[in-house]
């Protein structure tokens, strides 16, 4: 019997042990197929498994790129700085060639009414009673190659254009190194004029200049155009010294005015450094820091004769090329192929994985196969019939797509978590009365007498809204304060500390107000103000628009007060300015539209918006 037992028993024994033994995978069943990603996430399906982002995050949806403003390849989408910003933008050795006609570069609001420098490398080229002007204002200061004078360099100050001057004529065909220094605190003023690292002419008793709002290279205010090159183009907010004007000079083609070095000492006086090394493309990038980025109108790329990338291993080799110019660029990336000279993006998400073997070409959770959009992360499909793209959020997630609640062929905008929503406008209140409001989350507060409410602004919990009630006006806490000048309405508020700031109009032009206090930008009725923006120094800007000679309306900015700045448009077009967002309390963003002609729609509006004053147009948008 015990024998009999024993092995009757040896089996179940044993089959106890396996069942205890098996290993369970991550869903708790022996011996099944779920695996839990990188992520958490407990499944038996691969072709869930998250990925890593950009920034090394799993499941992540960074966008990686240049986070900070002042760069000169700064990426307003990006949410993770990956080490990519550059100061500026170097290509190689380029310089800009102007034809003396209507070819500039227009640096914006640069000088100030105080001590300065201008420098420039410039080769001019022969031309009959030409005014060649090399950094100059729409007003105020001028550095210049004057006919009326016999071409000689010169420079002044509000119609004093020849405070100094040269004894020579500037040369033709050769490059100079030209300077000018204003120190308003030395004598009265003096104005100092360099050629070559050589000090030629300096005058005293200089009175400041008339404060310009727009510095260009290659004119002074609509004309007075230069005929030939530049290259290397700085301004200091202070007056260099003899010594470092001869290290600048000697310094040539190697010069880098963003580093002190020797008996240069003042880079830290740089406001703006234009090192023309770009080739290619309508921006000059601000090699300072500051991010005054210069736009070319007109004027185009030129590096020396015989010059380009003499490297047999490099994308853009150029087999014509006797003398390399540093402009050779080359593969880096997998994902970034030489294809005909040209380096193209094959990795549209920045996951790493290249286009043609991403199953997923911009992260959205969607295979390409099954996406109607491979390459917009917010187009996929409607599998809910809702009629709003599973991808409205950006990845898809059909519960988070928006259903259209109101019929009205527009999906509901998102709430978004953790924050207080504040929209302002109006709307019909319990009387069946339409008047001024503004909701919190939903919740409707009434602005007491408003016909029209415009902006909103939430500062240490308060609330301020612009508007009117049969004139400008504005509402604290929805306690209103009605504005000076006749009729008009208040457009657009902004708080700085304890001033209210309002932008807006009244019958007799358009103004802003500061503490209630109204400062006029023009006196007449064909302009607008829409915006407004406080930097960090207390600058008060104002954008807008207004009517010019040709009846064109022009999209522009005020700096406090009547100092009015235009922006760039097409041809022949116009446009508006009608809101303003200041970054890091110094760069300035302008949003609106223009408009250009069009032979078959006559004008076609494009909504835009400048950074300082470089526009870019969006995609797919009108006004």
């Amino acid at each position: 019997m015990k024998k009999i037992l024993f092995v009757l028993s040896l089996p179940l024994i044993l089959w106890l042990s396996c069942e205890e033994d098996l290993p369970k995978d991550c869903a708790g069943v022996p011996a099944g197929d779920a695996v839990e990603d990188d992520c958490g996430v407990c499944d038996d399906n691969s072709s869930n498994d998250c990925a890593e982002d950009c920034a090394g995050i799993w499941g992540g949806d960074n966008i990686c790129g240049c986070t900070d403003s002042t760069a000169a390849n700064y990426n307003n989408t990006a949410t993770f700085d990956d080490g990519s910003c550059e100061r500026f933008i170097d290509n190689g050795e380029f310089f800009l060639s102007f034809d003396g006609v209507d070819d500039f570069v227009d640096l914006g609001d640069m000088l100030s009414q105080e001590a300065y420098t201008k420098v420039a490398w410039v080769k001019r080229e022969p031309e009959d009673n030409g005014n060649y002007n090399i950094i100059s204002g729409n007003t105020g200061h001028a550095l210049w190659v004057p006919s009326s004078n016999g071409y000689m360099l010169a420079a002044g100050h509000d119609g004093a254009w020849t405070s100094v001057q040269d004894n020579e004529p500037l040369s033709i065909g050769e490059w100079n190194f030209v300077a000018v220094t204003f120190d308003p605190n030395v004598a009265s003023g003096t104005m100092t004029l360099y050629k070559n690292g050589i000090q030629v002419d300096d005058a005293t008793g200089i009175a400041a200049q008339n404060e310009s709002t727009n510095t260009y290279v290659g004119r002074y205010n609509n004309g007075f155009w230069w005929l030939g090159a530049i290259d290397e183009v700085a301004i200091w907010n202070e007056a260099l010294t003899t010594a470092e004007m001869v290290a600048l000079y000697n310094a040539g083609d190697k010069l880098d005015a963003s580093v002190d070095s020797g008996d240069y000492t003042s880079s830290s006086g740089l406001q703006g450094y234009w090192r023309m090394n770009e080739g290619s493309g309508a921006v000059l990038s601000d090699a300072s820091g500051n991010g005054n980025n210069g736009i070319i109108d007109g004027a185009g790329w030129s590096t020396c004769e015989g010059c380009g990338c003499t490297d047999l291993g490099a994308c853009n080799y150029d087999p014509s090329a006797v003398t390399d110019n540093g402009s050779c660029f080359y593969e880096e990336n997998i994902c970034e192929p030489c294809v005909d000279g040209v380096i193209v993006n094959d990795d549209n998400d920045g996951d790493g994985i290249c286009d043609d073997i991403d199953d997923d070409d911009d992260n959205d959770g969607v295979a390409d196969s099954d996406d109607s959009d491979p390459f917009d992360n917010t187009v996929c499909s409607d599998t809910d019939g809702d009629g709003c793209d599973d991808c409205t959020s950006g990845y898809f997630d059909p519960s988070n797509d928006g259903p259209d609640d109101d019929g009205d062929g527009t999906c509901n905008a998102y709430l978004i978590e953790g924050h207080t929503v504040y929209i302002v406008g109006g709307s019909y209140n319990s009387e069946g009365i339409n008047t001024s409001c503004y909701w919190v989350d939903g919740v409707r507060y009434e602005l007491p007498g408003g016909t029209w409410a415009t902006d909103i602004v939430v500062s240490n919990g308060d609330v301020y809204v612009s508007g009117s009630a049969g004139g400008a006006c504005y509402w604290i806490n929805q306690e209103r304060y009605d504005l000076p000048g006749n009729g008009g309405e208040g457009e657009a508020i902004a708080v700085d500390g304890n001033d209210v700031y309002v932008a807006g109009w009244f019958n007799g032009g358009s103004c802003y107000w500061k503490n209630d206090v109204k400062i006029n930008l023009t006196t007449n009725a064909e302009s607008q103000a829409f915006a407004i923006g406080i930097r960090d120094n207390g600058d008060v800007y104002v954008g807008g628009y207004y009517m010019n000679n040709h009846h064109y309306i022009i999209p522009c900015f005020w700096k406090n007060g009547n100092n009015r700045t235009k922006l760039p448009i097409p041809r022949n077009g116009d446009g508006e300015v009608n809101d303003i967002a200041i970054m890091d309390g110094n760069m300035r963003y302008y949003a609106g539209y223009t408009s250009r002609p069009d032979n078959f729609a006559g004008y076609v509006n494009k909504a835009a918006y400048w950074r300082h004053t470089n526009r870019t147009d969006l995609p797919l948008g009108g006004s």
